[in-house]
This record gives C-alpha cells, sequence and structure tokens, in this order.
C-alpha cells in the first residue's frame, strides 16, 4: 500500500486544500485528529514552510478524562513544535440553554473558536475519513434529505478542509500505531444514544454480516455520484436567490418544485451559517407558509430560530435579525421598540425632567424632553419630534392598545392604528413593543412613522407655521428626542 503520508499529499494537491494564509487543526486527541496534526506538519514543513500551523484544541468539558486528553494534545504540540490553542466549553449548559443537541452545541463551539484565529483566510483542517462520511450521509437520509444530503462531506467547505477524507479509519490507525504517535480512546464513541455512534457500531456492521455489502463503499460512492447533478441544480437555485435576505411568498410560489427547498435551505445557511438540525419535517413546515397570502405566520426551528411569513415575504429569524424579546431599541421599518416584559410601561410626558437623558422604564431606549428657545436648534431626525406645551398635558409615552386611533397631520379622517400599522408594513412582531405618544386613545407621535400635531421635518413644520398664524396661537414649542441604539 502506498504510504499514507503520500495519499494524503496528493489529496491535498488534487482538491487544491493548501496552501494558505494560516492553517489551523482542530484536534480532539482522537487518533484521527492526531494523525492529521502528524501528517499535515511532515506535509507543511516540505512543500509550505512559510505557512503558520496551529493547533485548536476545545474541552467539551463532558468526559472526566477530557483534561487529560487536552494535556496529552498540548504535549504532542510541544513535540512538534506547534503552537497549542485550547479552549474549556460547558457543551450541556449550552446545548439545553439554545435547545440543541450535545453534537450540535460541540460543534458550534468548536468552529466559533476555530474562526476566530482563522478569520475568512485561514483554513480549518478537521479529520473526518471515509467512515464518517458513509455515517453523515445515513444520518442525513433518515433524517429525509434530498439530492444535496447525499453529496455528505465535501473535500473543501468553505474555509473548512478534509484531507483524509480519502482515508479509511483502519489505515489511519495502523498509522498512528506503525508512527508511535499518542492518542486518546473517546469513550463516549461506544455510546449509541447517539446517532452516528448507532450507526457505525450497530447498523453497518449488521449490514456487512447480513447483506455481505460494505455500507461504507456503498454510500461514498453514491455521493461521488451525485455530487456533479446536485452542484448543477445548486447553481439553478443560487440564481434564483440571488443576493437576496428574504423570499417574495409568490415569485417562490412559482419556482420548480425541484428548486424550492434548495432556494430555502440557501437562505437559512445564509441566514444561520448551519442547517444541520433542520429535517424533512422543517422544510415542509416553512415551505407550507407560503401557501396563504393573509396575515402573518412563524414556525419554530431548532436552536431557538425561527421562519416567518410577513408582508408577502419569507424569511428566517436568529438571533439579532429576530430582535428577541429582551431586546430594545431602534429598528429600521418599525420604529422604536422596547422589551416584551414592559410593554405595558406608562410614562406621563409632563414627568419628565426637562432637558435630560432619562430611559423608557428600564430599557435602553433613552429620551429627553426639551424647550426649544431657539430655532437653531431644531434639528429633524425620524426620532425627534416638535410640538407647542399644549400637548404635554394628559400625554403618555406607551406602547399600543385596543381601540388606538390616529389622524396624521393634514388628513381629515381618524385611521385605526392597527390599520395604519399593517398599511406602514411594520411586523406584526414588533407592533406591540412600539412606543407611541399617546392622549387617551388618540397617538399624537408614531416615531419614524407619523404625527397628528407639531412637527418632524421641515415640510410638516411649514404647515405648522402655516397654521398657528392663521389661529394667532402661538405656544411655546418643546421637543422629545429618542436616542434609540439601531438593532
Amino acid at each position: 500500500m502506498e504510504d499514507l503520508i503520500s495519499l494524503v499529499e496528493k489529496y491535498i494537491e488534487k482538491h487544491r486544500l493548501l496552501p494558505a494564509p494560516l492553517l489551523l487543526v482542530g484536534v480532539s486527541g482522537g487518533a484521527d485528529s492526531m494523525a492529521l496534526l502528524f501528517v499535515l506538519k511532515d506535509i507543511c514543513d516540505r512543500k509550505y514552510p512559510d505557512m503558520p500551523i496551529l493547533c485548536a484544541h476545545v474541552n467539551h468539558g463532558i468526559r472526566e478524562e477530557a483534561d487529560a486528553d487536552q494535556k496529552t494534545v498540548s504535549d504532542f504540540c510541544d513535540e512538534l513544535g506547534i503552537a497549542f490553542l485550547p479552549k474549556h466549553v460547558d457543551i450541556p449548559a449550552m446545548a439545553e440553554k439554545q435547545g440543541i443537541s450535545l453534537e450540535t452545541a460541540g460543534r458550534i463551539a468548536r468552529y466559533e473558536f476555530f474562526r476566530s484565529f482563522t478569520g475568512d483566510d485561514g483554513v480549518i483542517a478537521v479529520a473526518h475519513h471515509m467512515e464518517d462520511q458513509a455515517e453523515s450521509i445515513a444520518m442525513h437520509i433518515f433524517r429525509g434529505c434530498g439530492m444535496e444530503g447525499l453529496c455528505g462531506i465535501r473535500p473543501k467547505n468553505g474555509n473548512v478542509i478534509h484531507p483524509f477524507l480519502g482515508l479509511h479509519k483502519k489505515d489511519i490507525l495502523e498509522f498512528v500505531k506503525s508512527r508511535g504517535i499518542p492518542f486518546c480512546n473517546d469513550v463516549t464513541n461506544a455510546d449509541i444514544t447517539y446517532d452516528r455512534n448507532f450507526l457505525r457500531n450497530e447498523i453497518f456492521p449488521r449490514i456487512v454480516t447480513g447483506l455481505d455489502r460494505d455500507p461504507v463503499a456503498a454510500l461514498t460512492g453514491l455521493s461521488e455520484r451525485i455530487i456533479e447533478e446536485n452542484d448543477y441544480l445548486d447553481e439553478l437555485a443560487s440564481q434564483k436567490l440571488g443576493d437576496a435576505e428574504e423570499l417574495d411568498r409568490e415569485e417562490f410560489l412559482a419556482l420548480p418544485k425541484v428548486l424550492k427547498r434548495r432556494v430555502l435551505k440557501l437562505l437559512a445557511i445564509r441566514t444561520f451559517g448551519d442547517v444541520v438540525d433542520l429535517e424533512a419535517c422543517h422544510w415542509d413546515a416553512v415551505s407550507a407558509l407560503a401557501e396563504k397570502s393573509f396575515g402573518s405566520a412563524y414556525v419554530d426551528l431548532p436552536g431557538d430560530r425561527a421562519a416567518a411569513r410577513e408582508a408577502g415575504k419569507i424569511r428566517f429569524l436568529s438571533g439579532g435579525s429576530a430582535f428577541d424579546g429582551k431586546k430594545s431599541g431602534y429598528v429600521e421599518g418599525a420604529g422604536l421598540i422596547i422589551p416584551e416584559d414592559q410593554a405595558g410601561e406608562i410614562l406621563p410626558l409632563r414627568d419628565l425632567p426637562l432637558g435630560e437623558i432619562v430611559n423608557f422604564s428600564q430599557s435602553f431606549v433613552s429620551m429627553r424632553l426639551r424647550s426649544v428657545e431657539n430655532e437653531g436648534h431644531i434639528v429633524y431626525n425620524n426620532l425627534t419630534w416638535f410640538f407647542p406645551s399644549s400637548v404635554l398635558e394628559d400625554t403618555v409615552i406607551r406602547t399600543r392598545r385596543q381601540g388606538d386611533t390616529i389622524l396624521r397631520a393634514g388628513n381629515t379622517c381618524h385611521k385605526k392604528l392597527r390599520r395604519f400599522m399593517n398599511e406602514a408594513h411594520i411586523l406584526p412582531r414588533f407592533r406591540d413593543r412600539v412606543l407611541l405618544a399617546a392622549k387617551g386613545q388618540e397617538i399624537l407621535w408614531l416615531p419614524g412613522f407619523a404625527h397628528s400635531v407639531g412637527f418632524t421635518d421641515a415640510e410638516s413644520e411649514g404647515k405648522y407655521r402655516a397654521m398657528i398664524s392663521e389661529n394667532k396661537s402661538e405656544e411655546a414649542l418643546f421637543a422629545l428626542e429618542f436616542f434609540g441604539e439601531q438593532a
């Protein structure tokens, strides 16, 4: 058999995995990753001597042996003369908090740590081999994957490379033993409560003995055959999606069925970065959002994520883009948003200390009430409202209530606030959290959208001054300013 290092070197050249500005090797301490570190160090010393190489290790805090594993990797790095970068993460706590599996939490933590060193230019090398490839494809099948799931692990995925993907596990173990490379045994690899371990230790061996077939060869061969067709369809889906960060509902419905799920997945990857936990039932649920045109609807997804149909658009929501219930600030197209638990708070305008910056309740939405004595101090923006002194009486800062109406300055007819928000395309998930100024059920100012008295820009100021001149009833002028951070 050809030397393993030569096989890996040829695989790297064939798939153009190296060189790179920086190479970081993810090493757990197991035989595969320790062998990868050794092999890449050998290849880089000969072919890419100027390329920096680092070793990163994440201690998951799951096994008692984790600290010993870390020391094994650290000592081996010292022996090879490679910089060692360790990090401890409480993966069980992370998984519970985010509502995801231990495997997913571990993967997220690892790659976040790895990319903190490589950025977008460096590459991350991990030790997946042919058995890992076969197991991944089998897991995809049972999760309800399409053609793309049958492609499995690519030699290069973004800035992650897999130099061992052409090797069998047994060959790696033989190499480790022959070279005296230290490694740790992960006892969790025998735990069949993990999907991958169940396939590896229970299902694949029974296929070999019961059918006299090699499931690894069959599944990896399937992957190689299907990649070309899958890439062609992915390119078509990418052309349909373009640079969009959301999908027009009607345009989505007009797509050929074979492209719909692909377009959704590309959009989800663009939003989440990873869709490994999303299965057929989730994609079907997201697709079903587009079937109805009335109102808004949402689908909860694993990992505290969601999909939404809002204002005729299909979009994915996570973290900052979802603007969770505890956050506050200015949201483009929605206005000033406060946390959900403060939506019932009321602040009388006359109670604001003149000239001081204060917060609405305990949120981070700051405001200031000031008198306008010098017209040179009038500066227009969508978070400042200028109004006469008579407004101070009985006006409050609050969120919307049932029965609220608004008479927009210059109009003659009141409109229900609910209808106005709908016409203004304020997303439904924000409407109960939008701050506004109201007198009774009359909305006097909806920051960023409309006002009924006073002015917010040069045009409305001109109309306001013409009105008070005609009525000969000029009052002292005040301004209410908000300083919400962009969400």
